[in-house]
């Protein structure tokens, strides 16, 4: 049976190519990865918060495949409302499915939490405007935003076709002494596979998208166990796991 030690079940917006090999990229032997798709194809605040509108449908698509948890990986479409947006996010998943859910942005929350991180610097690849509004999100839960740079783009589809070096780059460029960490910004923008030699290179704790919402998956389905070069998040997540029971198992 594939998925023996859990299933994990992505909403996902159209265009995105990026999350699910993400995932399959940092997951153990045993963690499968399942995704059904939202609309979206520009990332503006009017189109992200139609998309919301359609997150039942797509998590109980997903929920058919039996997954342990179902997260909606999409950052911007789960802080455009502001503050509770995630948490409304998650509820609606659960109502409609019976299974525990998470956001991307609840992810990163946590994952900031855990590594006692109340300043970072963050690059994302969106428009300003959207950009703003994770700035005010993050700001409004008493995380500062040190400095933060956008990249201009529009589509969703555009986003993925940007190469690993250009969050690289990004992140370097907004890095400043006063970041405790460094996050990168969005699931279609590819830069998990950096997170390792960022924190070579910076000295600190650097938060991908993709990375902290499979972090978080990985919390909920109770498996202490991650592929390597995956970043340092990991160790934070396992060690508070090994104090705590597992919240959820995988579906049998």
């Amino acid at each position: 049976m594939f998925g023996w030690r859990g299933r994990i079940g992505l909403v996902v917006p159209t265009g995105n190519s990026v999350t699910e090999p993400d995932f399959q990229r940092m997951a153990p032997d045993g963690v499968t990865t399942h995704a059904n798709r939202i609309a979206l194809k520009d990332v503006t605040p009017d189109s992200l918060l139609e998309m919301a509108g359609d997150t039942a449908r797509a998590a109980i698509g997903i929920a058919s495949v039996r997954v342990g948890v179902i997260a909606f990986a999409c950052t911007s479409g789960s802080f455009v409302g502001g503050a509770g947006h995630d948490e409304r996010l998650i509820k609606v998943m659960e109502d409609a499915t019976g299974v525990p859910s998470t956001t991307t942005t609840t992810a990163v929350v946590r994952a900031l939490r855990l590594l006692g991180v109340s300043r970072i610097a963050m690059a994302t690849p969106y428009i300003d405007e959207v950009s703003r509004l994770e700035v005010d999100y993050f700001q409004s839960l008493g995380i500062e935003v040190t400095k933060w740079k956008g990249g201009g783009i529009v589509e969703t589809a555009d986003i993925q076709e940007c190469a690993p070096h250009v969050s690289y780059r990004r992140a370097r460029e907004v890095d400043d002494d006063r970041a405790q960490a460094v996050f990168i910004s969005c699931t279609g923008f590819r830069a998990a596979e950096n997170v390792a030699r960022l924190e070579a290179d910076l000295g600190k704790p650097v938060i991908t998208a993709n990375q902290a919402t499979f972090a978080e998956c990985l919390r909920i389905l109770g498996v202490h166990d991650v592929a390597p070069g995956s970043g340092s998040l990991f160790d934070r997540v396992f060690e508070a796991l090994r104090k705590s029971k597992p919240s959820a198992l995988a579906a049998e």
